[in-house]
This record gives structure tokens, sequence and C-alpha cells, in this order.
């Protein structure tokens, strides 16, 4: 797969949290969507990626182990303080982060 650099910070992904991973990989799989299997993160949550033509993807990211993710946010985990903050903020689903590559 090629991805075409169109500037100094092309897209990358796309972030989509959800309370449930089963029920965005139901979703996006009715949509025709070929979504990978369930990727755990060290640091309490999940995600079940769509990858696209052009190299970028969605991620649909749930929190899998709550107790490991607040460990993280006191650690300063900066990607699980701010899913929290989004979550407090707008609730379990939703569009929370465009996430550009570094070149």
């Amino acid at each position: 797969m090629t991805r075409t650099i169109t500037g100094t910070h092309p897209l990358d992904h796309l972030v989509l949290p959800t309370q449930s991973l089963e029920v965005a990989r139901a979703r996006l799989a009715a949509l025709g969507f070929v979504v990978a299997p369930t990727g755990i993160h060290p640091f309490g949550t999940e995600n079940c990626c769509v990858f696209l033509a052009d190299g970028t993807y969605l991620e649909p990211l749930a929190v899998g182990d709550e107790q490991v993710a607040a460990k993280a946010i006191a650690d300063g985990n900066v990607f699980v303080t701010r899913d929290r903050a989004y979550r407090d903020s707008n609730g379990d689903e939703g569009f929370s982060a465009i996430v550009l590559g570094t070149g």
C-alpha cells in the first residue's frame, strides 16, 4: 500500500471513542468495512481498526481495563488522559481526534 503525502503532516487516522468494540465492529461490518481483530494497548484501551486503501485508518477505541486506564492516567499517560476527558465531556461515543503523521 502506498500513501500519497500531501503535506508535512498527512492524515494518519481518526479516533472514534466507543463504549463497546463489539457494537462498533458490527456497525462497521454492516457498512461493508473489513474490521481488524481487537488490538490491546498496555495502558487499558483497546481498538478494532478499519484500514483504508490510502494507508489511513479509523480507530474505534474502547476502555478495556478501567483499572489499568486509571493507573495510566495517574502516571501521566497523555493518550488515556485525553480519551477520558473526551468521554467525561461528550459520552462514550463520537469522534475525538484527528491524528497526523510525522512526515
